[in-house]
């Protein structure tokens, strides 16, 4: 954006940048001040003595009449300024450490042999953990049964992981290799997303489960199996603990 007398301004760094428009009429204005104190001079020329003027004008005051409008033109600019909004670009460090926890929710889990059920024990477990964690590590949260989901993107707000830990609820068969590629998507997003680093963000998987998956039944299979998404996790350097 350029202002006349003023030049090129960069406006980058204000919210509100049309603001700066205001400093046209403040340019106006001081345009304005400036042609009367020149016609009361022409004026004065015109028809004053000078040899009188020069013995009785005061000079003090003219040394400081234009201060009040200076300091005017001064606060106009400065609320224009204010009003725009400034801004600026502050780095803040992040921690890019990765923990994807991985729990089971299959009907296996509603088994009472560990009181009251395996599912709830899991849970108690779950928010043991989050709140042990190192704040400043990001939590991310993935069920699985059937199908694997993502409740909760890896975050360091640790009320959001544990609000979703206490809802999960009983679902049929285990897909234990959709859980582990689910929670490598989301520590794979998290890196992609921070940036910064020479490579992907230190990451764990923490899997809570009771037994071997069903979905499919070969843990093997290429697509989803256990065994597959486990040595898959192993080649982005990314361990799997089973509780």
């Amino acid at each position: 954006m350029k202002l006349p007398l003023l030049g090129p301004i960069s406006l980058t760094g204000f919210e509100h940048a049309w603001f700066f428009l205001f400093l046209l009429l403040v340019l106006l204005l001081v345009g304005i001040y400036v042609a009367v104190l020149f016609a009361r001079r022409r004026r004065v020329l015109r028809f004053a003595n000078m040899e009188v003027l020069d013995a009785v004008a005061p000079t003090r005051r003219g040394r400081w009449r234009h201060v009040p409008t200076i300091l005017l033109v001064t606060a106009l600019v400065l609320l224009t300024t204010a009003m725009a909004g400034p801004t600026s670009n502050v780095r803040i460090p992040l921690n890019r450490a990765v923990v994807v926890l991985v729990i089971d929710v299959s009907e296996s889990m509603a088994a009472s042999d560990v009181a009251p059920s395996r599912l709830a024990a899991a849970k108690e477990a779950g928010k043991q953990f989050a709140d042990e964690l190192t704040p400043a590590i990001n939590l991310g949260l993935v069920q699985f049964a059937a199908n694997a989901t993502l409740l909760v993107s890896p975050t360091t707000n640790r009320g959001a992981v544990k609000a979703a830990i206490d809802n999960l609820q009983p679902a049929p068969k285990t897909a234990t290799g959709e859980g582990i590629f689910t929670a490598l998507q989301a520590i794979a997003t998290v890196g992609a997303v921070m940036g910064g680093g020479d490579g992907p963000p230190p990451a764990r998987i923490v899997l809570e489960s009771d037994g071997a998956e069903n979905v499919p039944l070969d843990p093997n299979d290429p697509h989803d199996g256990a065994y597959t998404a486990a040595r898959l996790a192993k080649d982005h350097g990314v361990p799997v603990s089973t509780i």
